[in-house]
């Protein structure tokens, strides 16, 4: 064989063994990179106390969504006969009070129903589900997947637990509003944190709750003033 032939193809391969070496290694970078974290949101009685909305009410992950909107599939299976008109009209209403507060626009208004999808498989949808939370005295817990590298969020689910029983609460005082727990988790679909204070406790992203409980569908200033600080008024 020619000299320079062979010495041609010896740089060819190693050219192909070294793309194909920084390929693998990008992709298990990235793997190690990516973490996931459980956002808890607790059934806690109502109670006295200081309610107070501190200008410092409000937390940040570190980490936002680098492309907007946000699309999300809703599964409304397992929701104890709730319509799914009611659901996509309430988690819709839901987005579109985070939407409100900023110039950007976080959320995809042209979301989707899939009785398939499920909480807690990272697949790239971000699902909205209702099941059986395995451990006792949690309403509802989202879990966010993100990119410790880039500081962005890759993925959300949420599950809301069937332990309780869901609906409008402005109806029925006894139900768990849906409304309001929802835009609570979509606050940390966005990028926000629990706050587990009392002197933070009338703000949207206080982590307690209870049935008949409706603040937490409006926003307060804490809340504002956090989603600011990642995307802007």
């Amino acid at each position: 064989m020619d000299l320079k032939y062979s010495i041609a193809l010896f740089v060819a391969a190693a050219m192909v063994l070294s793309v194909t070496g920084a390929a693998a290694g990008l992709s298990q970078a990235n793997g190690k990179d990516i973490e996931r974290v459980d956002f808890i949101h607790y059934y806690k009685a109502k109670g006295g106390g200081n309610s107070a909305k501190a200008a410092s009410c409000y937390k940040l992950m570190g980490v936002k969504w680098g492309a907007l909107p946000v699309s999300y599939v809703i599964n409304p299976t397992n929701s104890q006969g709730l319509s799914v008109d009611f659901i996509t009209a309430t988690m819709s209403t839901s987005a579109e009070t985070w939407d409100a507060a900023t110039s950007k626009e976080l959320f995809n208004n042209a979301f989707t129903t899939n009785n398939s999808v499920n909480y807690g498989v990272k697949d790239g949808v971000n699902a909205i589900a209702f099941g059986n939370y395995p451990q006792s005295g949690v309403i509802a817990v989202t879990s966010i997947w993100m990119d410790k590298r880039t500081k962005q969020i890759v993925e959300f689910d949420m599950l809301y637990d069937t332990d309780f029983s869901w609906g409008d609460a402005t109806i029925d005082p006894l139900k768990m509003d849906l409304e309001n727990i929802a835009t609570h988790e979509l606050g940390h679909a966005v990028g926000l944190s629990d706050l587990y204070t009392q002197s933070c406790s009338a703000v949207t992203m206080y982590g307690y709750s209870n049935n008949g409980d409706i603040a937490k569908r409006t926003l307060e200033q804490p809340d504002v003033t956090g989603l600011a600080a990642m995307y802007g008024a």
